[in-house]
């Protein structure tokens, strides 16, 4: 006592409750910080690689502007719009799989209709009037027709103005049935 009342006339009383206890929750607290941190470190790789993976997809998406980075819910509204095209074209191309009759062929592509139709005919006087006439019939506007001599056969190319699967599927028809 006679120390402290040197020091500035106040006891000092230390016991080893009251310096453990300090001791314990700092433990617990820096524990609980260090799993915090790692949390937060691990939602941050999270949200950087869900980021990248945004990024990634919109890129490939031809729809997006590049201008500027788009929301992630324009991304995924233009991944959605772009998958559905896809499903659409699949069914148009699927529907024109079916066996075409011997000794002719009939090619489909996308965007605006492209369509080639190798006809096995030995004069090909009016093939391509004949062909272009199958569009006229099922109102797809004709852009570009071409014809050329393969061997045997005429080969006649028609690019058309976009027309539903169904219209195309007609022409396609149409074309094949051409004598």
């Amino acid at each position: 006592m006679a120390a402290a009342a040197a020091a500035g006339g106040l006891p000092l009383e230390l016991s080893l409750d009251t310096v453990a206890a300090p001791a314990a929750a700092t433990t617990a607290e820096s524990a609980v910080e260090r799993r915090r941190r790692r949390d937060r470190e691990v939602q941050r790789r999270r949200r950087a690689r869900v980021s990248a993976l945004y990024a990634e997809l919109g890129a490939m998406l031809p729809s997006l502007p590049t201008c500027r980075p788009a929301t992630q819910e324009k991304i995924v509204d233009a991944a959605t719009a772009r998958v559905e095209a896809l499903e659409d074209m699949a069914a148009a191309l699927e529907a024109c799989r079916g066996a075409p009759r011997p000794g002719r062929e009939v090619a489909l592509s996308c965007g605006t209709v492209t369509v080639s139709a190798r006809l096995p005919s030995p004069k090909p006087a009016g093939a391509l009037r004949r062909v272009v006439e199958a569009f006229e019939r099922r109102g797809a506007r004709v852009l570009m027709a071409t014809m050329a001599r393969h061997g045997g056969a005429v080969v006649v190319t028609v690019t058309a103005a976009a027309a539903a699967p169904e219209v195309v599927e007609m022409i396609r028809a149409d074309i094949a049935s051409i004598n």
